[in-house]
């Protein structure tokens, strides 16, 4: 890789993983040309990621979670400039997708390594997103989560267990390319990717290169049926749950007469006007991954 590369480091990964990605660095690109940016607030990834592209960097990589490469790929999605991804982050969905190693080391030398694939994007509203997007109780913990200064597994699990009973579902007016369905729902997934999160397959068929979204519905999650929920999500089966319905689709439109007031992408909390306007956007960023990749 030559140019000059644009890191966009998010500070809340800690002072300890900003040091051994600093290690990393001086190993592997000593001799390339970068440049390394510390966020200081939210959003602040999208500001320097629009920096990145106003000075024709050859290549953005973003060092944290699914939160901030969600961030960097507000603009960089339809462009023509690469995005790595170097994960430091709990869930870290899209690289586990992908297999970009979660060792920081391995990352950053898969820079010099890695190979240059287009993959598709999704676009909820106005909002890209890379992994899934999500309307329900999965969107309703990701807005209390980003009050939370916490991260990780276990905050997540305290969320879900601590605000589960007082959460209602709702009946949805779902239309997936022009056809309309109806569904009373704890949640629904729309997914680019793999990956929910955690090593989670919220859509184990889904692929980041065939032009489709994998539509979820999940019909509800009680104490007696969750357990099977988690263990199928985790074993890759959950396309065969019976509380689950499947779609594939381009476009999705997603109503209620009660309210959403929430949906997430790439399990960052977003906030809603009513409706929920879903689409793919095929072959529209161009990620760095392992060479020996076959199958997004």
């Amino acid at each position: 890789m030559t140019g000059n590369l644009f890191f966009i480091v998010n500070t809340r990964i800690g002072s300890n993983r900003i040091a051994t990605f600093t290690r990393a660095l001086l190993l592997h690109l000593a001799d390339i040309k970068h440049e390394v940016h510390l966020t200081e607030y939210a959003g602040h990834a999208t500001e320097l990621a629009t920096k990145a592209v106003a000075e024709n960097a050859s290549m953005v990589i973003a060092v944290g979670g699914d939160g901030t490469v969600n961030e960097v790929l507000q603009v960089l999605a339809k462009s023509n400039i690469p995005m790595a991804i170097v994960p430091t982050g709990s869930g870290n969905g899209l690289a586990r997708h992908c297999g970009i190693p979660t060792n920081i080391y391995k990352a950053v030398e898969l820079i010099v390594q890695g190979k240059l694939e287009k993959i598709d994007v999704g676009r909820c509203n106005h909002t890209y997103f890379i992994s899934n997007a999500g309307i329900g109780y999965d969107a309703f913990i990701c807005n209390k989560i980003k009050k939370n200064k916490s991260r990780g597994l276990k905050m997540y699990v305290w969320e879900v267990c601590k605000n589960y009973f007082s959460y209602s579902p709702k009946t949805y007016k779902i239309t997936i390319d022009e056809k309309v369905y109806t569904h009373h729902a704890f949640f629904l997934n729309i997914a680019n990717g793999k990956e929910f999160g955690y090593g989670f397959k919220i859509a184990p068929d889904a692929s980041l290169q065939d032009g489709w979204l994998d539509v979820i519905i999940v019909k509800k999650i009680t104490i007696f049926n969750g357990i099977k929920f988690v263990w199928d999500g985790w074993n890759r089966k959950l396309n065969t749950n019976k509380d689950c319905i499947h779609y594939r689709a381009k476009e999705i439109k997603i109503e209620s007469n009660q309210d959403i007031n929430f949906f997430q992408t790439d399990g960052d909390g977003q906030e809603c006007n009513g409706k929920c306007d879903i689409e793919i956007h095929p072959k529209s960023l161009i990620l760095l991954i392992p060479a020996k990749s076959k199958n997004l």
